[in-house]
């Protein structure tokens, strides 16, 4: 890659930065495979980032942007043969070229369309994580907004997100390097990661909605960074590792992320806000104002390239080509001597196919369920998965349990286990009872929640 740097601006900006879809801003460009399978479809293709420092640079091809902070790819998705899996991978920055930037920052807004610092779009939500300078009334809009269109529908990711962070073998620069999402022009629609990655890592392994984790992380930023800017860069992901890791937050409400977080990322400076003369409400502004460093840009605007052509989720999903299971005849010569073992191994995917199928089951009512006891609680879950209750049924139970325990324990490691199920099971079809796998690994983890609750009891 060549290219010569014509300017150059770093920006400290802590915000929170939120793509919906990232195959909706790319123009749906691929489904991808996983573990050697073709992908059929994708249902969630989100990205998050608790953005610490940006960064725009001008070259000779056109405008390159930089955000910088923990970052996360999170993709839910369908394997031809039916099977539904959740992957995701840590991102310390993202890549977003001209021409990229631009399509996000003209998309269409949904609300807030009089407060430049705040974008709740089609494709964006991006907010200051200091909003000090707001008034209360602002502060509670936004609020109420973000809880609504992001924090409530996305909740369990923001969770597994915010788990991912406190997990001390997360976002290691100095063992793994920078894993950056980008969209440059030369390494479009990929994760480039650093040469201090391990070769057999897992998270090598392709994945939906990219062209390919590739190494060539280290290249692209010494080519556009010195060592100084790098070492700044490096040491503001820490410190954002650091301090979300330890931040307190309510899994009910997740809006306290932010909250929580914001004294401790405040300075004594004056917080940037876009909010002053170029209010919306005196004039028209032709972008949205997603960067502090691209703000002389606002009256420019780069077209998406031809050659990167787009198209609708239904257009990429209507062109896979089904493959049908390759069925090998041997020649006789071939055949094996124990042909019965090859009946067994049949026999065993049939058993696992069915022990995954969920099965259809009545509409039961909802027993009651205790309100003063965890342990009362957690054994009439139990006995609620034991009988085949159907799955949005369950999830309603698991919703009550949760806030029943709740309010008499301020804080069990099970509360957040509660919340994913619930998420997971009150979306799903109705009439349709547990598989028998799932029904097993749930009432698995039941024991262990009576057990936590049990020992917790003992030592009071």
């Amino acid at each position: 890659m060549s290219m010569h740097l014509l300017e150059k601006k770093i920006v400290k900006n802590n915000i929170f930065f939120v793509i919906p879809s990232w195959g909706d801003l790319l123009g749906f460009p691929i489904l991808g495979n996983y573990a050697n399978h073709n992908i059929s479809k994708i249902s969630q293709d989100l990205v998050i980032f608790l953005g610490g420092t940006e960064c725009a640079i001008s070259t000779e091809r056109g405008t390159l942007y930089f955000l910088f902070g923990l970052g996360y790819y999170y993709v839910k998705f369908e394997l031809q043969s039916g099977r539904y899996i959740i992957d995701n991978r840590q991102l310390t920055g993202l890549i977003l070229p001209d021409f990229v930037y631009d399509h996000l920052a003209t998309s269409k807004n949904i609300t807030l369309e009089n407060d430049r610092d705040v974008i709740v779009g089609e494709k964006l939500f991006k907010l200051p994580i200091d909003m000090s300078f707001k008034s209360e009334n602002k502060i509670t809009f936004i609020q109420g907004t973000l809880m609504r269109n992001l924090f409530i529908p996305y909740k369990d990711i923001f969770l597994e997100f915010m788990e991912t962070i406190r997990d001390p073998q997360s976002f290691q620069l100095n063992r793994s390097g920078h894993m950056l999402l980008s969209t440059h022009w030369d390494f479009y629609n990929k994760i480039m990661i650093s040469g201090d990655m391990e070769p057999k890592a897992a998270y090598l392994n392709s994945t939906a909605g990219l062209f390919g984790i590739n190494f060539g992380a280290d290249k692209i930023l010494n080519e556009n960074f010195t060592l100084s800017e790098l070492k700044k860069i490096k040491e503001s992901i820490i410190k954002l590792k650091i301090l979300y890791s330890s931040i307190d937050y309510d899994p009910m409400f997740l809006f306290s992320i932010i909250e929580n977080s914001s004294p401790l990322l405040r300075t004594s400076n004056k917080p940037f806000s876009f909010n002053l003369e170029d209010d919306r409400m005196d004039k028209k502004m032709p972008k949205e104002s997603i960067f502090i460093s691209a703000e002389r840009r606002m009256n420019y605007f780069k077209d998406w390239p031809m050659e990167l052509k787009r198209q609708t989720r239904e257009q990429l999903e209507s062109s896979v080509i089904q493959e049908k299971p390759k069925l090998y005849q041997p020649d006789k010569r071939e055949m094996p001597e124990k042909p019965e073992v090859l009946k067994f191994q049949k026999r065993e995917e049939e058993f696992e196919l069915r022990t995954m199928k969920r099965p259809f089951v009545e509409i039961k009512p909802l027993p009651y369920i205790p309100h003063d006891n965890a342990l009362e609680i957690l054994l009439m879950l139990k006995k609620i998965v034991e009988e085949n209750y159907e799955i949005t049924t369950i999830g309603k139970a698991f919703d009550i349990a949760r806030n029943n325990i709740k309010k008499k324990v301020l804080h069990e490691n099970y509360l957040w286990d509660l919340s994913k199920y619930t998420n997971i099971y009150e979306r799903t079809e109705p009439n349709l009872g547990l598989s028998s796998k799932e029904k097993i690994e749930l009432l698995e983890d039941i024991d262990k929640w009576v057990k936590i609750t049990v020992e917790h009891s003992d030592k009071l």
